[in-house]
């Protein structure tokens, strides 16, 4: 154990706290701790008595209250280029990966619930997922990979199918039922559709922009807010409406909007009428069918759900491989990472296309025993360094010499073809 002699020796002979504590095995705020009697973290009041004591410091002793800042394993090469290969050697893993897609999980909702507001905000949150899971992915400004590159381009064209429907619908049905329920009904539906005409202008730019390119980063940024601010709109729109309709109204109008939605255009159709619903309906019928002749014959980047081409493939090829390979070949658990192979300076664009590599899917759960298993006692651990001090201890108390208190130790804290 540490004593207080031994602290106030080093630090008397010149020794900083840091210098004192690295010499005898123990953090700083210990050492300050053990000579002074008080914390470096500045905790308790002092008073002239404190001040007088061996050891003090005058100012700020914070500093060795708090641990230095550790190293972000994440950013360490070797450390990535380790987890890569743990992560393709794991046949589960892998196998999850490429059964995992952008796609939002379904609302779990009550099969006879169509109000309206249910309705509208289940495409509100898919369309938030997606929009989510797109601001993760590094796009061409960050460094994106080409898988990431493609990725995003992907997730875009989802949200391209998802808000075309929403808004043909909303133009169909919601727009005219707001102008007859609302005093402010028609200014709420013209505010409205100005807005979904900037979103549909800002779709149709994104399918046209080169997915690694700045102007594709900027659109979608663009995207993004204009997206926020309009759900947030629809929100206010929707509170107005459960005070002007009564549940019956709500119910059948939020039936018309989905049986709509199977048979809306999946594209923007930026120039297609946008009133009255009758209009809406006349133009986006035909427009609804040549999106789906095209949707069923051509490569749409939405098709495959926020993977990169053949990504999904690769990964099964992987797991495939990874089952078929002997565990002996896999890198041991406790095995250190490797040093880097190459210069640590590397591009954001290659750290980026390494931690894309990982698959992002949780781990399978370990397996629990039945209820009535006896559990096997799990063995010691055994701490390096101090086997021989065990050892030593064991035999100091057969010999009934007694055996000194331990003290404390360290203690820390590409662009795809869109037709």
């Amino acid at each position: 154990m540490v004593t207080q002699e031994q602290v106030r020796r080093l630090v008397e002979g010149g020794a900083s706290y840091d210098a004192a504590a690295a010499r005898l095995g123990i953090d700083p705020g210990l050492a300050y701790l053990i000579a002074t009697g008080l914390p470096a973290d500045g905790g308790d009041t002092l008073t002239s008595a404190d001040r007088d004591r061996p050891g003090f410091r005058a100012g700020s002793t914070q500093h060795l209250a708090n641990p230095r800042t550790p190293e972000n394993p994440t950013r360490n090469e070797s450390v990535l280029s380790w987890i890569k290969q743990r992560a393709h050697t794991d046949a589960p893993l892998l196998a999850a990966a490429a059964e995992r897609d952008a796609e939002p999980g379904e609302v779990q909702d009550p099969e006879d619930d169509e109000d309206v507001t249910t309705v509208l905000t289940r495409d509100h949150d898919r369309v938030t997922a997606l929009l989510e899971q797109l601001s993760a992915i590094p796009g061409h400004k960050q460094g994106g990979s080409a898988a990431q590159i493609e990725r995003r381009e992907s997730i875009v064209d989802m949200i391209t199918v998802e808000l075309s429907k929403h808004e043909s619908v909303e133009q169909e049905h919601l727009w005219p039922a707001v102008r007859e329920a609302l005093p402010d009904g028609p200014e709420r539906a013209e505010q409205a559709m100005r807005q979904e005409q900037e979103g549909k202008d800002t779709l149709t730019a994104l399918g046209k922009a080169d997915p690694d390119s700045d102007e594709f980063d900027e659109l979608v940024e663009l995207l993004v807010l204009l997206a926020r601010k309009h759900v947030a709109f629809e929100d206010q729109v929707f509170l107005a409406l459960d005070q002007a309709m009564d549940d019956e109204q709500r119910q059948r109008l939020g039936a018309k909007l989905r049986r709509s939605k199977v048979m809306a255009p999946t594209r923007p159709h930026p120039h297609a009428p946008k009133q009255p619903g009758s209009a809406v309906l006349a133009a986006g019928a035909p427009a609804a069918l040549v999106d789906k002749a095209r949707d069923a014959v051509g490569r749409r980047p939405a098709k495959r759900k926020g993977k990169a081409s053949g990504e999904a493939a690769g990964k099964q090829r992987e797991a495939e491989a990874a089952q078929a390979t002997p565990a002996a070949q896999a890198p041991s658990k406790g095995q250190p990472p490797p040093a880097p192979a190459t210069d640590p300076a590397t591009s954001q664009r290659a750290k980026n296309a390494s931690a894309e590599a990982m698959p992002t899917t949780a781990s399978p759960a370990k397996a629990v025993p039945p209820k009535g298993t006896p559990r096997k006692a799990a063995p010691a651990k055994q701490v390096p360094g101090k086997a021989a001090g065990a050892k030593a201890g064991q035999a100091k108390k057969a010999a009934g010499t007694p055996t000194p208190a331990r003290g404390k130790g360290k203690h820390s804290s590409r662009k795809g073809d869109r037709s």
